[in-house]
């Protein structure tokens, strides 16, 4: 099979490879609301550092075929992205960071 090569030439001392995937940034410790939420996982009240990302929230189905809506929201302090899921006919809601706290 035959290689193409690139039409655009390529600086000295450099060679044509593939885009790296660019490094993680270490992940930021959770503020104290966020951690506090963590530890309350099942309240209905946002924490007031949380903001909003859609205002429309994504209704969807369970594998067991249960009903549930999904919102997002960042924390403005630390940027710590939440998930809030309500499942229809539930007292209790679950918020879950969507990457594990860093504390």
């Amino acid at each position: 099979m035959a290689v193409m090569k690139s039409a655009v030439p390529q600086p000295l001392g450099t060679l044509a490879m593939p885009a790296a995937t660019p490094p993680r940034e270490p992940a930021r410790p959770a503020c104290a609301h966020c951690l506090a939420l963590a530890d309350d996982s099942r309240r209905r009240e946002p924490h007031p550092c949380l903001t909003l990302c859609n205002t429309a929230p994504l209704v969807s189905q369970s594998a067991a075929g249960v009903p549930f809506s999904m919102m997002s929201f960042t924390c403005r302090e630390c940027g710590t992205a939440w998930r809030l899921y309500d499942r229809a006919n539930e007292l209790f809601v679950s918020w879950v960071p969507e990457h594990p706290l860093v504390r």
